[in-house]
């Protein structure tokens, strides 16, 4: 089986751009294709949004939602908004929602508290949510030296 590093690769599979480096690679069916383990990328993910310096994109919203396995309404009561509010929020795709940034913080505080954070880490982040964003767009970015599958 032929295998690589690549030094960066652009992954679209969770619905929006992640930038790997460093990413070994192997050849499946002619084909390159990364050899990490994409459970474990999908938690580094999820807590780093948490921590984004930028609002949420709609795309994000949607990642968070399917990770844990909430339907629309199950979404909507959580964060305490309506159906169509998080439909519109996800048609934004790629691009910043227009939440309310109470209710983004909300979003951000309960996925690190799914992740079992330490009280500490949560009221970190808390504190660093205090000042609404100031950038626009921002790329994540991980090295998968650590993702080998």
């Amino acid at each position: 089986m032929d295998k690589k590093i690549q030094k960066v690769f652009i992954d679209y599979g969770f619905g929006f751009p992640i930038q790997l480096l460093n990413v070994p690679m192997i050849k499946v069916r002619g084909k390159w294709t990364p050899n990490i383990n994409y459970d474990l990328l999908a938690d580094i993910v999820l807590e780093a949004l948490c921590w984004k310096p930028a609002k949420l994109t709609g795309n994000e919203i949607k990642f968070i939602r399917h990770y844990f396995e909430m339907t629309l309404t199950e979404f909507a009561n959580r964060f305490y908004v309506t159906h169509a509010g998080v439909i519109k929020w996800e048609k934004t795709k790629n691009k910043s929602t227009d939440v309310a940034w109470a209710t983004e913080k909300d979003i951000r505080l309960y996925v690190l508290f799914q992740l079992n954070a330490k009280p500490k880490e949560i009221a970190h982040l808390y504190e660093s949510l205090e000042e609404k964003s100031s950038k626009k767009e921002y790329a994540l970015k991980f090295d998968a030296k650590k993702l080998a599958a």
